[in-house]
This record gives C-alpha cells, structure tokens and sequence, in this order.
C-alpha cells in the first residue's frame, strides 16, 4: 500500500507541475518570417539491415532450418532497412520585435512532409515560451 502511495503522489506531483505550469508571454512585432526545413530520419542502409537480420535468424533453428532462417533474416533485414528514408520537416523563422529586443523563433509544422501557414512581417503576435508564435 505504501509503494502505491508513493507512486501515486509521484504521478501526481509530474502531471500537476506540467499541467499547471506558468507559460512565458511576450507581446511583438514580426520583423521577418522565413520558411525553414530539416531532415529528420536515416538513410536506409540495406546492407546493414541484411547483417542485423542474419545475425537474428542464426539464433532460430539448426542445420538447414539455421541457414533457411539467416537467408530470411537477411531478406527481411534488408528490405525494413531500405525502407527507412529521411522526411523534411518544415517550419518557420521568425524575429520579433518586442520589448526593444530582437528574438528568434523557430516554430516547426505538426507533421513531415507537410508545409504549415505562418504569420507575416508586420503583425502584431505573443511569443509563447519562446517556441511559438500566435497572432493577436
């Protein structure tokens, strides 16, 4: 009973310091907004996947079954790895005006691949803990 306790008020004490936590707003003007990108993932490497899939088929089977599963591993391994490929992420640059100070922001869209709308030079905006633009 007094594990669950514990582990309880630590949950507790995580979720109440997220939720409840104070958000840091400042109030600006764009100065500039520029599209920016990213890659983000890994280069498929085909011949390493086919390494790691032996390497886990020779722990199945023995005799012919072994080497039926190394060959299949290999197969596998190859193929999940040549799959893998590097998504752009895009986002935004903004420098903001706020306060006679000068901060950038770089807001990424929610997903790969996909661009998202910014806001534009000249608009009245809160920075919200210095990684998200919103306008007024």
């Amino acid at each position: 009973m007094i594990k669950f306790k514990a582990i309880a008020l630590v949950f507790v004490t995580l979720f109440a310091s997220q939720t409840f936590a104070a958000s840091n707003v400042i109030e600006g003007v764009v100065e500039k907004s520029e599209v920016i990108t990213t890659e983000v993932g890994r280069d498929g490497r085909p011949v390493l996947g086919a390494a790691i899939g032996v390497g886990i088929g020779s722990a199945f089977g023995s005799g012919s079954g072994n080497d039926a599963a190394k060959v299949a591993g290999g197969l596998i391994g190859a193929r999940k790895a040549a799959q893998k490929k590097k998504e752009v992420l895009y986002g935004w640059r903004y420098i903001v005006k706020a306060e006679d100070e000068l901060h950038v922001v770089d807001a990424w869209c929610a997903k790969p691949n996909e661009q998202c709308t910014g806001v534009l030079k000249g608009k009245d905006v809160y920075i919200i803990n210095n990684n998200e633009v919103v306008e007024k």
